[in-house]
C-alpha cells in the first residue's frame, strides 16, 4: 500500500476565499495522524495563519483527515473557527485530490502534492 507520511503542499478554494500552505502527515498501516498549516485569505478581510491537528485515514486510494484541535496564529483577534473534514482521493500523479466540509457549512476544494 502507499504510504502518505511527509510534507505535502496544499491549496483549497473555498469560494470567497483561498487557503495555502502545506500538510504532514505520518501514516501508520490506514492511520494518519498529522497538521495542516495554512494562510487563510477572505475576500475583504485580513489574511491570518491557521494550524489544524488531524487525523483520519489512507488505504492507498481514498484519503480522509478531520480537524482535531485548531489554533489561529498571526491572528489580529481570536475568534471560534470550526475544523475542517478534507476527503479524497490518491491520483495518478501522486497528487490527493478532493473536498472539504466544516460544520458551519463551509465547502472548498483541494490539492495536495508531495514537497520533495
Amino acid at each position: 500500500m502507499k504510504n502518505i507520511t511527509g510534507r505535502w503542499s496544499f491549496n483549497e478554494d473555498f469560494g470567497f476565499g483561498t487557503d495555502e500552505g502545506f500538510a504532514e502527515f505520518t501514516q501508520e498501516g490506514e492511520k494518519i495522524t498529522g497538521v495542516v498549516v495554512y494562510t487563510e485569505r477572505i475576500e475583504g478581510e485580513t489574511p491570518f495563519r491557521v494550524q489544524q491537528d488531524v487525523e483520519g485515514s489512507f488505504d492507498g486510494t481514498n484519503f480522509s483527515v478531520t480537524g482535531t484541535k485548531v489554533e489561529l496564529l498571526d491572528c489580529e483577534k481570536q475568534f471560534e473557527y470550526h475544523m475542517d473534514t478534507w476527503e479524497g482521493l490518491l491520483n495518478s500523479q501522486n497528487q490527493i485530490v478532493g473536498h472539504s466540509y466544516d460544520h458551519h457549512e463551509c465547502y472548498g476544494v483541494f490539492v495536495m502534492k508531495p514537497i520533495e
